[in-house]
């Protein structure tokens, strides 16, 4: 459902899930569970095709350590093959099956479009009309003109892209900028969307995802919800074990805490089988097994070019809960999901008529299986056009590999004189500690994670002045070398040391955050600066449309105890 801030790549954008206890040993030879549909875009060159794809995946999954995976290949016939891997549940030793349900997150999303495009051919909402026609209860602090459905659907309604769920959809919603005018990846506005259609079409979210969608398509194993009553169902779900800092190769996995989540953001789970059957849909344009579940026009407004939006770095446009692009001349239809627990991937290419799905029941800080799904279509494609098999996607490069150490390489020193010693050894960065050579792990630029239980909680990062190397900080702590210039002391609000401390929200989507101070700057995370807007009120530093807010109250002993993240509540924790 949400694009959940890591401490990897932090961008003020929501917090962290939270885990079980369990640790996860080192997973076996993975085990392939396959089924093959025949039809006649299926040739037997096929079986090449499928045993390098197998062999990439059981690859990939000791890589990522992923606990289990599910696949779905279809084309415009439907079944090409469903496959899964690995375990459903680590403890009870069962594997992933055919009928194992995964929560597809995001990918949900255009399931709601698909939902609310029948409910307006049948007349029964205007996707250009303000939302608020249809649910009054809605309140939006806004000098702009009316958020419509179409807004809402296309990621341009100008709100939050904090992933609020439903127990603040009630609370006032502030605006930043004029609806359609800029993308903004927003959960909020999908969750409105699932009280809209429940409005217009007079029952359930979950009935009308039912009706609409899953018995026309014949998905009968899919859940539009997801409820403790399906839980059998669902594969067990993984997450790190240490959330509440950076997430190192092959780090430790648990269990993560259940979650129920009617949000219409990310609400079904589904099998590799029935995915099959949605993506068969949209290869054919709306067209299901007995009739059409969408006319071709309202298909058409379905993957429409809303609006300019990456995808994962890649030129793309939004739709209607999908983005879409042309990449190499192959019209693309594309998504991801994340939840606590599962991370999702579909890829669906309308011009060779093929389509990919991948759920993994981990969630790994920002993980999605895309290079799964993106290789599955290059080998369903190469093999449909007889056409040499592309070989295996290299491996990862080893974050361990930091080509320019030499630049982090010498001796930092703090204003108490304490020192931090870095030394390259060829293309390998170590900071010395204790007496003992640590290797870091590169997790983005200028940045590493330490696999030491006195540096693991925060990112060690760099600071430059121009192209050199001048200073390193790692939570509240910075240090300086001799080619540092800039100034040495720095002030601050003496009221800020009450906001300083770890903040936890009893909600798996959010965990704790560490607020901290350091070279007189208040910073979520060690990383992102907060600019005081009022006492005790903050919103993201040099963003002058950030829309998020950062409140902390309910003082005790001079300690804020309360922190709300736009809405998110959490509670400080006297843990360390």
């Amino acid at each position: 459902m949400s694009e959940l801030i890591s401490r990897r790549s932090l961008l003020g954008h929501g917090l962290k899930a939270g885990v079980g206890l369990v640790v996860l040993k080192q997973l076996g030879p993975i085990e392939v569970l396959a089924y093959s549909g025949q039809t006649a875009q299926q040739p037997n060159n096929f079986s090449a095709a499928f045993q390098k794809l197998d062999e990439f995946i059981a690859r990939h999954m000791q890589e990522t350590g992923a606990p289990g995976l599910t696949l779905a290949l279809a084309s415009r016939d439907g079944l090409v093959r469903v496959s899964q891997y690995g375990f459903a549940d680590i403890k009870a030793g069962q594997r992933v099956g055919p009928q194992t349900l995964f929560e597809i997150g995001s990918i949900s999303k255009s399931f709601v479009g698909v939902a609310l495009l029948q409910a307006a051919e049948e007349g029964k909402v205007d996707l250009n009309k303000p939302i608020t026609s249809y649910l009054p209860w809605v309140k939006i602090d806004s000098s702009f003109p009316p958020i419509t459905a179409h807004h809402l659907l296309s990621h341009t309604a100008g709100l939050s892209g904090v992933p609020l769920l439903m127990r603040v959809a009630a609370t006032p919603l502030r605006t930043g900028w004029a609806p359609g005018t800029r993308f903004l990846y927003s959960n909020i506005g999908y969750v409105l969307l699932g009280y809209l259609l429940e409005a217009v079409d007079k029952r359930p979210f979950a009935e009308s995802i039912r009706k609409r969608i899953l018995e026309p398509l014949d998905m009968k194993s899919t859940e539009p919800i997801i409820t403790t009553s399906i839980r059998e169902k669902v594969a067990i779900g993984y997450a790190p074990l240490h959330p509440d800092r950076p997430f190192p190769l092959r780090g430790r996995i648990a269990e993560a805490p259940w979650t129920e989540v009617a949000e219409a953001a990310g609400s079904v789970a589904s099998t590799a089988g029935d995915m099959v059957a949605y993506m068969k849909m949209l290869l054919n344009r709306g067209a299901g097994p007995r009739r059409r579940v969408l006319s071709e026009k309202s298909f058409e407004l379905l993957i429409q070019p809303a609006i300019k939006a990456p995808f994962r770095g890649e030129e793309a446009t939004y739709g209607y809960g999908l983005w879409t692009s042309v990449v190499n001349g192959h019209q693309l239809l594309r998504h991801t999901g994340g939840m606590v627990a599962f991370s999702s991937s579909m890829y669906v290419d309308m011009t060779s008529g093929f389509a990919a799905f991948a759920s993994v029941n981990a969630n790994l800080q920002g993980y999605r299986p895309v290079i799964v799904t993106r290789y599955a279509l290059d080998l369903l494609n190469a093999a449909s056009a007889k056409e040499v098999l592309p070989p295996l996607p290299p491996p990862p490069p080893s974050p361990e590999i930091v080509k320019n150490a030499a630049d982090y390489a010498g001796t930092y020193t703090s204003g108490d004189d304490r020192k931090l010693t870095l030394v390259a050894n060829g293309e390998r960065l170590l900071l010395e500690h204790d007496g003992q050579p640590i290797v870091l792990e590169q997790a983005g630029r200028d940045r590493f994670i330490v696999k030491h239980p006195a540096f693991d909680r925060f990112i060690l990062g760099f600071g430059r002045e121009g192209a050199r190397v001048v200073e390193a900080f790692h939570g509240p702590n910075w240090w300086i070398n001799e080619r540092y210039t800039g100034p040495k002391t720095f002030e601050y609000p003496k009221q800020w040391d009450a906001f300083v401390g770890r903040f936890h929200s009893d909600s798996p989507w959010y965990g704790s955050t560490q607020i901290i101070i350091r070279k007189g700057k208040l910073l979520l995370e060690g990383e992102a600066p907060l600019a005081e807007i009022e006492p005790g009120t903050f919103k993201f530093e040099g963003n002058p449309i950030a829309l998020e807010r950062i409140t902390f109250d309910t003082m005790v002993d001079g300690k804020a105890i309360h922190m709300n993240f736009s809405g998110i509540d959490s509670y400080r924790t006297y843990t360390p």
